[in-house]
């Protein structure tokens, strides 16, 4: 549990980074406007929904260290309530590309997911290091 913390503010870092460019984007490419304002909208609702599976992740488990046996989820509506959110603003009120807000909504996902693998990787050569006797 103590790596979700730090994988969050990698991730957060990195969609950060991703909306920095969209918003250069955004203001050097004023024809494309429509297609940076629903990548800035999708990668935020990504980045809350980052958020909000950690926060379940996180208590769910702690009531499992608890021994609690409460039924719990990992709140997939109310995730997949940010996307539907997301891109009714970007179409309705904002008029952005609904394409480019779909694309948005897997920043975060995609990030932790590169990550996960490269963590993965740097775990698995640190272990067959340590095998053979190289780190000691």
């Amino acid at each position: 549990m103590d790596d979700l913390s730090g994988h969050l503010r990698t991730v957060m870092r990195i969609t950060f980074f991703f909306l920095s460019v969209c918003f250069i984007g955004w203001a050097l490419l004023p024809e494309y406007k429509p297609l940076f304002g629903g990548l800035i909208l999708g990668a935020v609702a990504s980045l809350a929904n980052a958020f909000h599976l950690s926060w379940k992740v996180r208590q769910v488990g702690a009531y499992a260290a608890a021994g609690v046996k409460k039924r719990n989820n990992l709140g997939f509506l109310t995730r997949a309530c940010i996307g539907l959110l997301a891109a009714v603003l970007a179409e309705r009120y904002f008029s952005f590309s609904l394409y480019g807000t779909v694309a948005g909504l897997f920043v975060a996902q995609l990030a932790t997911l590169i990550l996960g693998f490269i963590a993965k990787r740097n775990s698995a050569v640190r272990h067959s290091t340590d095998e053979r006797g190289e780190n000691n």
